[in-house]
């Protein structure tokens, strides 16, 4: 019986997982006692171990039940103070991605952990953007020596007069037209402040000058 019970009452494989933040490795090996106790009780019934082996088991539950709720409350007034500590430095941001994370849900891209370049853990929304303003800067503004000589023997490319004129010739109503039926609706307009929505209706006066 002990053998079957071994068998089919094992402790699940991902015990050490730890699924919740407050969790700690005393409450993990805790709990992992309580199942083995919970198994051995199984297995010992009809024995003369049996009371000994639930007794056991009772206390271990009790225990874990007992830190478990000791680490709650210890985590939630750390997770308080932090949150608190955030607001009173004027750093709303990472208050409120605390908040968030405690709400649950998934983790969003703007909440994940930054580093800066000595791997230091950046906390603050202020430190964030300027590892931001830093790292691109770098990144677009690359240091590069170009030798005037090799630049100047670079020569653009010639072309015919035919070539040139198509290039450079004014597009027809029907190819405005075209463009513009590709153009979506509802979109911001540019520096000429003309909607793409306006072109559409005003039609072919509008576009030949008209």
């Amino acid at each position: 019986m002990k053998t079957t019970a071994t068998k089919y009452f094992k402790p699940a494989e991902n015990v050490n997982k730890k699924s919740k933040e407050w969790i700690t490795d005393e409450i993990l090996a805790l709990a992992e006692k309580k199942g083995d106790a919970y198994v051995e009780w199984i297995a010992s019934r009809g024995t003369k171990l049996e009371k000994k082996c639930r007794e056991k088991y009772v206390e271990l539950r009790k225990l874990v039940k007992k830190k478990s709720i000791a680490r709650q409350t210890e985590y939630w007034d750390e997770l308080s103070e932090e949150i608190e500590s955030a607001i009173k430095e004027h750093d709303p941001a990472t208050a409120y991605a605390m908040i968030r994370r405690l709400r649950g849900g998934k983790t969003r891209i703007e909440n994940m952990p930054i580093l800066d370049k000595q791997g230091n853990l950046l906390c603050s929304a202020g430190e964030r953007l300027e590892r931001f303003k830093e790292y691109f800067n770098e990144l677009l503004n690359v240091k590069v020596i170009i030798d005037p000589t090799t630049a100047n023997a670079i020569q653009p490319k010639n072309i015919s007069p035919t070539e040139k004129n198509r290039q450079e010739k004014p597009p027809t109503i029907m190819e405005v037209q075209t463009a513009l039926k590709q153009m979506k609706s509802g979109k911001a307009p540019g520096n000429d402040e003309i909607t793409a929505d306006s072109l559409k209706v005003e039609g072919t006066p509008v576009l030949s000058g008209g």
